[in-house]
């Protein structure tokens, strides 16, 4: 159904985006062509304008005979500018707008025809009788020139008023399509709006389902660190009380019979062996029990079993490890003291696997209530790992993180200030009520 909704709300916008595309494109279109048409025409009109200015400016000297040169002199002028004028006119002529009726194109047409016959008729007159020739061009010449120039500037004024007129009509049509856009927005609207609040419906539906899951696989997390806390205190007093007594009596019976048979060395040896394998094997279930529960931790509190956790990790790794500890740590609560210590020993374990840091620093403070842990390394810091590695890496990272929730605190990983790693680890209101003050 979400997939539905997204193809829904894809397809109504493409199809208002192919619509409005083809819309503007059609404006922009005709807009261009008439403005381009125009502006060509107007050009062309423009040209036309220059070259009878020129001519205006030759009658006028030719009038006036301030110039000392024949009036036939002046042919040759007249000539290019009669060949740009010509060319012009053509031009113009193919360029016009449709709104212009043909009888006044053919005007501009006639009246440069006859203004050129005069124009001929007077340089014929001037050969013989030049004050005829100038009379013809101000009575006859000046007057037409001022005619097809009035034309000229009447048709620039038409171009502007049909540019205006296009440009209008161009409003008119983007209005249409601004209106139809509107009205498609809306209606867009309205279906991504309804489809939104049933998407957002479905994914709160979706939501609350994955929470509860999540809370119940939370739940189940943290039972299963209690079962196993549980469990590993269990083993760990029975492999101490239990195996550990065992053992020592063993070595004790042991020490007792070499002393009896004292006057047979080779017998002694074997028993003096065996007694010290005996031994090993009390240290090494001493040390797994320490491992699977830490005695001392119920005994004589975290400070205690923080300090044999970083002795007995220096001895197994050979990292120097540096802890500071300040606060009222003995008044920590018990069910949060062993979260405390098991996230020590997995950020020193990951120390130890992944930084190659010849030191690492625990240090814990305890003020107004609130725990603070960080265990910092100063090696090659968090890295990519390979997929094995990452695996078990990972696995004591949310391990940490599990635990860290279950007693309300909050774990960071980050880069440390010179380089390497550090776990930092902050749990409010930690400490267990203060005993009473019995009154006597």
């Amino acid at each position: 159904m979400l997939a539905f909704g997204v193809v829904a709300g894809l397809c109504t916008i493409a199809g208002i985006g192919a619509y409005t595309y083809s819309e503007v494109r059609r404006l922009r279109d005709e807009q261009t062509a008439i403005s381009e048409r125009n502006r060509k025409d107007s050009l062309q009109l423009l040209r036309i304008q220059n070259d009878l200015a020129s001519l205006a400016v030759l009658m006028r000297d030719m009038a006036d005979g301030t110039e000392p040169y024949p009036l036939h002199g002046w042919q040759p002028a007249f000539d290019r500018v009669r060949q740009d004028l010509n060319e012009a006119t053509r031009l113009e002529q193919a360029l016009a707008p449709s709104v212009r009726e043909p009888a006044q194109q053919h005007r501009l047409v006639d009246s440069l025809a006859a203004y050129w016959a005069d124009v001929a008729r007077m340089f014929e007159v001037s050969r013989t009788t030049e004050a005829e020739a100038r009379a013809v061009v101000r009575s006859s010449l000046i007057p037409q020139h001022r005619a097809i120039d009035g034309l000229v500037s009447r048709f620039l004024v038409a171009n502007n008023q049909a540019q205006e007129e296009a440009a209008r009509a161009n409003r008119a049509v983007y209005d249409r399509v601004g209106q139809q856009i509107l009205l498609l927005v809306s209606g867009l609207l309205v279906v991504t709006g309804a489809l939104g609040l049933w998407m957002v419906a479905s994914n709160r539906r979706a939501f609350r389902e994955v929470a509860d899951l999540n809370a119940q696989l939370r739940t189940l997390s943290w039972r299963m660190l209690r079962v196993q806390e549980d469990v590993q205190r269990s083993l760990s007093r029975e492999l101490h009380d239990d195996f550990g007594q065992i053992v020592t009596a063993i070595g004790t019976l042991l020490g007792r019979a070499r002393r009896h048979v004292a006057g047979e060395a080779a017998l002694a040896s074997e028993l003096e062996h065996v007694r010290s394998i005996a031994q090993q094997s009390l240290d090494r279930i001493r040390s797994r029990s320490q491992w699977l529960h830490p005695g001392v931790l119920d005994d004589f509190g975290l400070a205690r079993a923080l300090e044999g956790c970083v002795e007995q990790f220096q001895r197994q790794t050979g990292i120097r490890t540096h802890l500071a500890t300040s606060g009222p740590l003995d008044r920590i609560r018990e069910d949060c003291a062993i979260h405390v210590y098991r996230i020590v020993q997995e950020a020193l374990s990951n120390a130890a696997r992944h930084s190659g840091s010849p030191e690492a620093w625990v240090r814990i403070d305890c003020r107004a209530g609130d725990l603070q842990l960080d265990v910092e390394d100063h090696g090659s810091g968090i890295a990519p790992a390979a997929p094995a590695a990452g695996a078990v890496r990972g696995m004591g990272m949310v391990s940490m993180r599990e635990r860290a929730e279950l007693i309300g605190g909050e774990l960071h990983v980050a880069p440390a200030d010179g380089g390497g790693t550090v776990v930092r680890l902050h749990v409010p209101g930690c400490l267990a009520p203060a005993p009473a003050t019995e009154v006597a």
